[in-house]
């Protein structure tokens, strides 16, 4: 995996950030284009990101609970059928959530990403400098919507009236780069694992 390196706004130092290739939803709910005169002022009013994490579908915070009952059929039967349940309710919830959010649902793209920008094919063109709003579920456990605003910083077209698009996130709030920096190294982790025991079976 690369590293790239991002200047922090207003300040000298540099960050590095792994970036990681992966398939997740990807929403663009806007596309705006603006001229120099206007967008400084567009991102004077811009909209910070936000991020939130989805209910556990997991039965694993339950399996405790059930190691500890009495030896009791009838017990595990009822902890057994009411964890169906919370993981049926938590699942129909999820799918709500993302559904209002308008992410449910959300074309899967290739992407390239890191915490400082993200890369990936649109069916529409686009420019330099243009802001676009795109909304992004990280495939973690539990999965994590990302709201996001982020500048077109290279544009690269493809066949069959494709386009590759880069853009540099605006606004970032910490919190929710932070998430994009768990689930990167989280990726980066999964991807070292696999290939280890890939090395290991041949």
């Amino acid at each position: 995996m690369s590293a790239e390196e991002k200047n922090t706004p207003g300040k000298e130092e540099r960050r590095s950030y792994f970036r990681v290739n992966d398939v997740i939803s990807v929403v663009v709910v806007d596309h705006v284009c603006l001229d120099n005169e206007k967008t400084g002022e567009f991102l004077k009013h811009l909209s910070s990101s936000r991020a939130f994490s989805l209910l556990d579908v997991s039965n694993s915070a339950y399996d405790d609970v059930e190691d500890s009952l009495p030896d009791s059929t009838e017990n595990k039967k009822l902890y057994s059928m009411i964890t169906e349940i919370k993981t049926k309710l938590d699942f129909i919830i999820n799918h709500l959530m993302l559904e209002k959010e308008g992410i449910s649902p959300a074309e899967k793209k290739f992407v390239n990403i890191s915490a400082s920008g993200i890369r990936f094919v649109m069916d529409r063109p686009a420019n330099l400098g243009d802001i676009m709003e795109i909304k992004l579920l990280l495939p973690t456990y539990p999965p994590v919507a990302v709201f996001a605003y982020g500048e077109v910083k290279r544009v690269r077209e493809l066949d069959d009236n494709k386009f590759e698009v880069a853009l540099e996130y605006l606004n970032m709030g910490d919190s929710v780069r932070d998430e994009i920096i768990q689930y990167t190294l989280s990726n980066q982790r999964e991807t070292i694992r696999k290939t280890k025991e890939a090395g290991a079976n041949e």
